[in-house]
């Protein structure tokens, strides 16, 4: 058996269209939409090819049906809300979408990652569903909160569901029903944060000192092949797209960078540079726990927010490196985690250390999904509300 069919999951019971959608779901999760083939889902089931073709008309068509589902289940749980007050109906809707994430952790890879690659039709869908949800949300939320703007309403609820989404970006697991509490509560601590009106002790950090820049034209296709891998995929991007992008054309491409997977492997080592240049400046200050991790969150933020591309390709693109690159980050992901984790810890003495490691991921996974989402990002105040909302998730209300 295959690398890609090794390890997947007994398919959830259902029919066997959707026993097939949850095999193919957690493949592509795993491995990558454009690294599985039909053959491989179909290994996994049991089935012939064709068998399969008889329940979907393509690999595309699985995505489809996978992605769409998934949010139906969203519309559903915004849909069927309980509870007579708002704040009960936004607690029944994030709870609700805590349970379904719980339940299916592999939606939030694809749903940050792999929506790229649908069909037009089921990508229209997928925008109605989620405008949907997003519309319930925002409506609850302003006649809750009456004096807050429509914008802000509309990033406090992104923000609470990437905090919802994160389980997908780690491995930490508690016992179902105190995860869903968990990322509840985490959830609307973050949908009840001062956007404007808390002051941001942190103030703006200066940009760290530029660490050694590779000559310009390297930049250029460094920077063109981010946002085209960011927009597109990896897969779908080829060298003479990158280098027309860059303004540089014809074999030349080839004297700066190898491939398309030495560029990919060039942004991930820029961006694990810039994490640990952060951990070294903050570590080195001389300050307490709490003002040490203040300062971490405001280098954290102007470090995503001045990498974004870089950034958006190594979160979305990183299951392309390889093998050997693939461990390492993994394993650097994991120490820069644990670094936050054990100075959270140390500020949150009461909190048990999975909740800490929990909490972490999840103040990762709001700065990194709002900063990817363009129409937030032009805001003033954009910086500052993202350091409001890590500090939100990292350090709960007393």
């Amino acid at each position: 058996m295959s690398r890609r069919t090794r390890a997947a999951a007994e398919p959830r019971s259902g029919t066997r269209r959707d026993q097939l959608a949850a095999i193919a779901a957690e493949l592509f999760a795993r491995h990558g939409y454009h690294n599985v083939s039909v053959s491989d889902i179909a290994a996994v089931a049991g089935v012939s090819g064709p068998a399969l073709y008889r329940h979907f008309r393509s690999k595309q068509a699985v995505l489809g049906h996978v992605m769409r589902a998934g949010l139906a289940e969203a519309v559903r749980v915004s849909d069927e809300q309980s509870g007579t007050g708002t704040d009960q109906r936004l607690r029944s809707i994030y709870a609700g979408l805590a349970a379904f994430m719980v339940r299916q952790p592999e939606f939030g890879v694809l749903w940050r990652r792999e929506r790229r690659h649908l069909a037009a039709e089921d990508a229209a869908a997928m925008r109605q569903q989620i405008g949907h949800v997003s519309s319930v949300v925002v409506g609850e939320l302003r006649r809750l909160r009456s004096d807050m703007s429509s914008a802000d309403a509309s990033m406090l609820s992104w923000a609470a569901l990437s905090v919802v989404g994160s389980i997908s970006d780690h491995r930490v697991r508690l016992p179902q029903a105190a995860f869903e509490k968990l990322l509840t509560a985490i959830a609307m601590d973050v949908l009840a944060a001062a956007l404007r009106s808390t002051p941001d002790h942190a103030g703006h950090r200066e940009p760290a000192a530029e660490l050694p820049a590779l000559d310009s034209r390297r930049e250029q296709l460094l920077a063109a092949a981010a946002r085209l891998f960011w927009d597109r995929g990896y897969h779908a991007v080829t060298m003479e797209e990158i280098g027309a992008a860059a303004g540089i054309a014809g074999p030349s491409i080839y004297g700066h960078f190898a491939g398309k997977s030495e560029l990919l492997q060039t942004a991930a080592n820029r961006i694990a540079a810039r994490l640990r240049q952060s951990t070294e400046e903050t570590s080195g200050a001389g300050l307490g726990e709490r003002e040490t991790l203040e300062l971490l969150i405001a280098s954290y933020v102007d470090m995503v927010l001045d990498n974004r591309d870089l950034l958006a390709a190594y979160f979305t693109e990183g299951h392309n490196l390889p093998e050997h690159d693939r461990v390492e980050f993994r394993r650097f992901q994991g120490t820069y985690a644990g670094y936050w984790a054990d100075l959270a810890g140390a500020v949150l003495p009461d909190c048990a250390e999975k909740e800490v490691r929990i909490r972490v991921h999840a103040a990762f996974a709001v700065v990194n999904d709002l900063a990817r989402t363009r129409r937030f990002s032009p805001h003033p105040d954009f910086a500052a509300q993202l350091r409001t909302l890590m500090r939100t998730v990292l350090l709960p209300p007393p």
